[in-house]
């Protein structure tokens, strides 16, 4: 087995658990890179929660019912969405795995996408709302890998990608 770089083991070292013990066995291991966010940041649990806490704290201290009210909307809103990011949550990759041979994405431990850079027929970058994405294309069919902005040095992630598969670089238009 070959030595793996300094960066690589710090990298393993700070992934949830459950990642480290799949990416940690992978002998072919090149970079990880890591999405440090967690379900519960996402807005569409988040937003309404913060607004229910702050509509009903107002509500109740100074006795106006309209935000009370509010507030409560807010809270059945969140409470709707709870099951519905969780859902979602649990197809969002916890880390991304460069390795020799191909990418390996994971959700704490579970593998979401594996393929091979053979079979890596494209990247593209895709921004929506200024939110910046990147997908690798990958199989016969309309297979892809999203990396999502909250990857730890995502722009890497897609060097390294072009590098290793092979693939000429091309300008990803903004």
């Amino acid at each position: 087995m070959t030595e793996r770089p300094a960066e690589t083991i710090l990298t393993i070292e700070a992934l949830d658990e459950r990642d480290a013990a799949v990416v940690g066995a992978m002998p072919d291991l090149i970079r990880v890179f890591i999405n440090d966010s967690h379900w519960w940041q996402n807005a569409s649990f988040a937003l309404p929660l913060l607004g229910f806490i702050v509509s009903s704290a107002v509500g109740a201290i100074f006795g106006y019912a309209e935000a009370l009210g509010f507030g409560l909307f807010l809270g059945a809103v969140t409470l709707i969405m709870v099951p519905v990011v969780l859902l979602t949550w649990r197809g969002s990759a916890t880390s991304i795995a460069l390795r020799d041979q191909g990418v390996s994405s994971l959700h704490h431990g579970r593998v979401l996408e594996a393929f091979t850079w053979s079979e890596l027929r494209g990247i593209e970058r895709v921004e929506y709302l200024g939110n910046v994405r990147h997908k690798l294309l990958y199989g016969d069919e309309d297979r892809f890998l999203t990396l999502e902005s909250e990857i730890a040095d995502a722009e890497a992630l897609v060097d390294a990608a072009f590098e290793l598969s092979g693939l000429p670089r091309q300008e990803l238009e903004p």
